[in-house]
């Protein structure tokens, strides 16, 4: 057995999904799932969401009131059991709690993938602007042409699929990269700047007293933590803004663009 990666993105054209519609409005809304369970009788999800106000309230709307499978693709009428619940907020952001069954012959992508490649699938997709992410971490790539071979023949009109990587996960490699991976030194200083209110606003105490509480001088603690701060911000974005806007070379060949316009 060998892990394989499959790295895939979706463009929507306006007024084709609801839940991408408000992703179009407002493009500085993003969302990425946090953890994703996925068998044949349906999929549960943890999905971090953060934009505008305004457009959070307008995916409580869409999602209170689906009108179809967000996450299918086809052209048959997606109606299925659904269950949404916001577990965790802050200002504009969300963690919400989802799960769809599946319903007839009207699949989700991760059904499909399961259909294809077999039990075990891991998924995580990230969602800004026009463009849905996917990423799926397999067991091998036996059934990814047949996965692909379907989503060809789902696609329905307004939807872009590009197919960008198959390779070695080394996507999944990087994001196990943990607070663990800072120097024993700076992650302590981190752990004990949050502790003693550091980074509050107001500040609970200050630099020179942290300083005297971790028995350091003021310049080594003040370069502990602007190398870890650095190191925090630059992993941050990677994950943040990276996959989204990935490069032109794709692994294992060129990019495969299907699509079917709905003008």
């Amino acid at each position: 057995m060998y892990m394989r990666e499959f790295i895939f993105t979706i463009d929507y054209e306006w007024n084709v999904d609801p839940v991408m519609d408000v992703f179009i409005d407002y493009p500085e809304t993003h969302s990425r799932t946090i953890a994703c369970n996925v068998t044949r009788d349906g999929m549960w999800r943890l999905e971090r969401v953060a934009g505008p106000e305004t457009a959070l309230e307008q995916l409580d709307d869409v999602y209170d009131d689906p009108v179809q499978c967000t996450e299918c693709i086809g052209t048959r009428n997606c109606k299925t059991d659904w269950t949404y619940e916001v577990i965790g907020s802050d200002p504009g952001a969300r963690t919400v709690y989802s799960y769809r069954s599946e319903a007839g012959d009207c699949h989700s992508i991760p059904r499909l993938a399961i259909d294809h490649v077999g039990r075990g699938v891991l998924v995580e997709t990230e969602r800004r602007g026009s463009r849905c992410e996917w990423r799926l971490l397999l067991c091998s790539d036996a059934g990814v042409d047949g996965l692909f071979e379907e989503m060809k023949s789902e696609l329905r009109e307004g939807l872009t699929v590009e197919f960008r990587q198959l390779s070695s996960p080394s996507y999944w490699v990087d994001e196990a990269v943990t607070l663990a991976e800072l120097p024993p030194e700076q992650q302590a200083a981190v752990e004990a700047a949050v502790e003693h209110g550091y980074y509050r606003t107001p500040r609970d105490t200050s630099l020179t007293d942290l300083a005297e509480t971790l028995d350091v001088s003021r310049s080594t603690l003040q370069y502990r933590l602007q190398r870890a701060e650095a190191w925090i911000v630059r992993s941050f974005v990677t994950r943040s803004m990276g996959p989204v806007q990935a490069d032109e070379d794709v692994a294992e060949g060129g990019r495969l663009r299907i699509g079917r316009s709905g003008v």
